[in-house]
């Protein structure tokens, strides 16, 4: 039960890392470059950003190694 409780809290910091990111000044200062940065996430994306929180942080380290290493 622990270890779910866990799982859970670390999805949320991982979520409201994200969005926090995403609605800072300096991500606002390059939506003009990157339109998609302004992405408004629903009740779905929240969830799945929680359940599926390792594939997700997954993704982003190898897009983010893939592009400091180019």
């Amino acid at each position: 039960m622990r270890i779910l409780i866990d799982y859970i809290l670390i999805g949320v910091i991982f979520m409201f890392l994200i969005e926090y990111t995403l609605n800072s000044p300096t991500a606002k200062k390059y939506s003009k470059i990157y339109p998609n940065l302004k992405i408004k996430f629903g009740f779905w994306e929240r969830f799945l950003g929680i359940t599926l929180w390792p594939i997700c942080l997954g993704i982003f380290l190898y897009n983010f190694f893939k592009q400091y290493f180019k």
